[in-house]
Formats: C-alpha cells, sequence, structure tokens
C-alpha cells in the first residue's frame, strides 16, 4: 500500500500543473477558466490565444506529464499497480488541480501519455473511434468520449493474450482493465456537462 502513495502522490502533483492556465495568462493575459469553454486544455488554449503554438505546447506538456508520471514510478517501484496508480493520479491532479481550486482540463492528452507507457496498443482504438463520433457529431467532446467508451469495451472484453502484449510481464490482466476503467472514468466525468450541452443544442435546433 505504501508503495503506491508515494507514486501516486507524485504523479497528482505533476498532472496539477497547469500549463494551459501559465501559457494563456502569458500570451493573452486571461484566466482561461474564466473564457471560452472555460476547460484547462489545449482546445480551449488554442481557442482562447487563436495561437496553434500555445495549443500544440500545451498539447505535449500535457502528455509529457503522463509519460513522466509514468517514468517517476518505474524509478520508485517496479510493480504496474505503483505505476497505473501514478498514471491515474496524474489524469486525477489534471482534472481537479489544487493549484486552481480543483478545475482543471479533461484529461484526453494526459491519459494518453500514461496510455503510451503502459497500454499503447489501445491507443489506435480511440484514434479510430474518436474520428468515427467526431465525424458523426462534428463535436470534439462527442468523439472524445466515443473514443473513451470503446477504448475501455475494447480493454474488458480483449483476450489476457492480447492484453498481455502491452503490459509488463508478471501483470495480471484484471489490473490492467481495472486501470482502463478508472482512467476512463476519470476522463467520462468531464465529458458529461459538455456531451449533454451538445445534445441539448442538438435538440433545440
Amino acid at each position: 500500500m505504501v508503495s503506491v502513495i508515494l507514486p501516486a502522490l507524485v504523479g497528482y502533483f505533476l498532472g496539477a500543473i497547469p500549463a494551459a492556465y501559465f501559457l494563456v495568462r502569458w500570451k493573452s493575459n486571461v484566466d482561461i477558466r474564466m473564457a471560452g469553454s472555460g476547460n484547462v486544455g489545449t482546445l480551449n488554449s488554442y481557442q482562447v490565444t487563436k495561437s496553434k503554438a500555445v495549443g500544440a505546447v500545451v498539447l505535449l506538456v500535457d502528455l509529457l506529464k503522463g509519460i513522466l508520471a509514468v517514468l517517476v514510478a518505474r524509478t520508485l517501484d517496479d510493480q504496474f499497480l505503483a505505476h497505473a496508480a501514478s498514471g491515474v493520479a496524474a489524469v486525477l491532479g489534471h482534472n481537479f488541480p489544487v493549484w486552481l481550486r480543483f478545475k482543471g482540463g479533461r484529461g484526453l492528452a494526459t491519459a494518453a501519455g500514461v496510455m503510451i507507457m503502459l497500454g499503447w496498443m489501445f491507443l489506435p482504438v480511440w484514434m479510430i473511434f474518436w474520428f468515427v463520433g467526431f465525424k458523426i457529431s462534428r463535436d470534439v467532446n462527442v468523439g472524445n468520449a466515443v473514443g473513451t467508451i470503446v477504448m475501455l469495451v475494447v480493454a474488458i472484453f480483449s483476450p489476457v493474450d492480447i492484453i498481455s502484449l502491452t503490459i509488463s510481464p508478471g501483470t495480471e490482466a484484471q489490473h490492467f482493465t481495472i486501470f482502463v476503467g478508472i482512467l476512463s472514468a476519470l476522463i467520462l466525468v468531464r465529458l458529461v456537462e459538455p456531451v449533454k450541452e451538445f445534445i441539448n443544442t442538438k435538440q433545440g435546433k
């Protein structure tokens, strides 16, 4: 239990670094939480500043937060549970950063960084179904939700032999599935409001 707590704390505080907040402040002297969608993430950074460079840097930093959380955890412990705890905590920190009164982003880029390290084979599934969801709805958040849900379903129903290709030896497949479930839940809980808003807008037309 102790071996999970330290990686989780490190992951949380890495994830809680609000790159979008700082860069938008620097570029436009605006509090990103009060502008655009209010989301402290890549897309809103670009939309508020009208700067592709700012959006790209925010995306890169948020991605690296997830990667670094797992890398640091690997130096602290060799168990998958410690690595997963750090990765999940990084997304938690990104979505609910203590520095910004727990108003953060939606965790997609940070979760992608975590999955690059712990479950890279499932990222193409997310990307394919993100594209399908986006093409049908023309809405980024719907695409995010569709990609995340399908990735989780695929992880749940994937044979152990498939999961074993992407996880470290000695890791139980069910632990990986639980990890993907928690990661997905952290993303989906932040997508509820924008997807509801999209549905209400469509119904109002």
